[in-house]
């Protein structure tokens, strides 16, 4: 079990000279959280139903002519939402709380929330330690499944890769843009590892006009076929990131079909008694015994992506209709 000891901080304990700014960080936030739906959730398990009226006629009438009647067909369809909860401890012995220039708890909450961040679109995107609470796959999963991805031959060029993003328009959808219209969405935007962006920077379709727009300001994205995108950085193999390049260069969808349900945001709890134990139950610190502290750090969070084919069993199928799709590199 671990535990923060005044070995591990020392060159934290600093003069007062240095900024906190430096000493702190700055927190990510979570794509998955700007681009989704949000829900706040009343309880920890939430069940939603979403009634549809299949189609309804009208009907021109001449003049003095009998007006015709119409019962529209309704059917609905549901699914469940269920939190799990994200949580660390991070025992630290007193005096070294005690001696340090500043609130150690304090300097590992923007951490704390980046990795919270990283957790949850890591999770929802590609399936990385994924909770069975939530009883859904991940985006990558699903649209695996679905037969939304789209992969690269091992001799890539730029034309192909284009096809594989925007589709060429044949009859049984080869790109992933053309896969989400056809199946009824209407695509909002792409998330895209940053290392992506090399490839797109001269692309050009094939009357020679660039496809790819840059940001034109720090809070204005830039485009691709007119969709805002944003290039995420770090990959899941080291400690900057969660993206995993070997599984996606792009992932675009329908946003809005996507929604992240908040049973709690994150919840800190300093603790000064009190045992922490091992996962056979031996007491490993005993914090009272140990002139110690520990912060406790809890957050609850629900994921589903709606669409028809998710509802009741909630796992979709080759040719299923479904709002996202992924465009990959080669596979080995």
């Amino acid at each position: 079990m671990a535990k923060v000891q005044r070995g591990d901080v020392s060159t934290l304990i600093l003069p007062d000279q240095v900024s906190e700014e430096i000493l702190t960080g700055v927190a990510e936030s979570s794509v998955i959280r700007r681009l989704a739906k949000t829900r706040q959730m009343t309880a920890n398990r939430v069940k939603l139903t979403e009634a549809e009226v299949n189609g309804a006629n009208v009907f021109w009438v001449g003049e003095g002519q009998r007006k015709s009647t119409d019962a529209p067909d309704m059917s609905s369809a549901t699914w469940t939402m269920q939190a799990a909860e994200l949580a660390v401890i991070i025992p630290i012995d007193e005096n070294v709380q005690d001696d340090a220039n500043r609130d150690m708890f304090e300097l590992y909450k923007p951490q704390i929330q980046t990795a919270v961040a990283r957790k949850l679109d890591a999770a929802t995107l590609f399936g990385l330690d994924v909770p069975s609470d939530w009883g859904q796959a991940s985006i990558k999963a699903q649209a695996t499944l679905a037969g939304h991805v789209f992969t690269e031959d091992g001799s890539p060029n730029i034309s192909e890769l284009l096809t594989l993003i925007a589709g060429s328009g044949a009859t049984t959808a080869d790109g992933a843009l053309q896969a989400i219209e056809d199946d009824g969405y209407d695509p909002e935007s792409i998330l895209a590892y940053v290392r992506f962006r090399a490839r797109l920077r001269n692309a050009q379709d094939a009357d020679g006009r660039p496809i790819f727009g840059q940001p034109s300001g720090p809070t204005i994205p830039g485009t691709l076929y007119g969709l805002p995108i944003e290039f995420v950085k770090g990959t899941n193999a080291g400690s900057d990131g969660f993206w995993v390049p070997a599984d996606a260069h792009l992932v675009v969808g329908d946003w809005s079909q996507a929604e992240i349900g908040t049973r709690q945001e994150l919840k800190y709890k300093l603790f000064d008694q009190g045992v922490v134990t091992d996962g056979a139950g031996n007491v490993v610190y005993s914090l009272m015994e140990s002139d110690m502290l520990a912060l406790r750090v809890t957050a609850r969070f629900g994921f589903k992506v709606y669409a028809p084919d998710t509802a009741d069993g909630e796992t979709v199928a080759d040719g299923d209709k479904y709002p996202f799709a992924i465009v990959r590199p080669a596979q080995s």
